[in-house]
């Protein structure tokens, strides 16, 4: 099953910022299983670096900047292999480290 996860922010007659990813919904491989009903978790199927000077970074907690990295770093991994040298050069820059 895919869905869709679409977090956004509006300002009634202003703006409107929205970021979408497409997950696939899969079944979770956790230590615990309660009640033997399972665990499901998601799985990106989208791949797109975020904007990174749009966000607040005063506002992310280092767990918060760690999923950041690490998806920036699966981004590179993922769609290089399908660039040329420019487009792997923007793509590089587009998902550098961020820190606090």
């Amino acid at each position: 099953m895919t869905v869709t996860d679409e977090p956004g922010y509006y300002e009634d007659g202003n703006f409107g910022i929205r970021l979408e990813n497409v997950l696939i919904v899969k079944e979770a491989d956790t230590k615990f299983n309660f009640g033997d009903k399972g665990y499901l978790s998601f799985e990106h199927k989208t791949w797109a670096p975020y904007q990174t000077k749009m966000i607040d970074l005063t506002l992310l907690g280092p767990e918060e900047i760690n999923w950041h990295n690490s998806y920036h770093g699966r981004c590179r991994d993922i769609l290089a292999p399908y660039l040329d040298e420019s487009e792997v050069a923007w793509l590089n820059k587009a998902t550098e480290l961020i820190g606090v």
